[in-house]
């Protein structure tokens, strides 16, 4: 994990390198890990790769958000990323942003 920040009370992660098997745990922890306001935004700017595991991690820190009523966004996605998280859907239920003040807006 890169760096984790509050900004108006919504958690920001920017990971680095790749999402998998190495790291995904981590970054789920830290997502589900938010404060009050159950809400989180993931800056994949400099996130390089990711795999099935970081797709599920993913996708479980999104449902336990949702369940505590808050959110999770992506943003800053570079082009490989994104594309496979378009290619299984992830887009359908997580909103990505093309930038981190984008996803941070309310």
């Amino acid at each position: 994990m890169r760096t984790s920040t509050t900004v108006r009370g919504i958690t920001v992660l920017s990971p680095t390198g790749a999402l998998d098997h190495n790291s995904a745990a981590a970054l789920e922890s830290a997502i589900t890990a938010t404060g009050r306001l159950p809400c989180a935004v993931v800056d994949f700017s400099h996130v390089t790769f990711t795999d099935s595991t970081g797709i599920n991690a993913l996708l479980r820190a999104n449902r336990s958000l949702q369940a505590a009523g808050g959110w999770l966004r992506l943003s800053s996605l570079p082009d490989h990323p994104l594309r496979t998280l378009e290619i299984v859907g992830v887009d359908q239920v997580i909103d990505i942003y093309p930038t981190l003040e984008a996803a941070l807006r309310t």
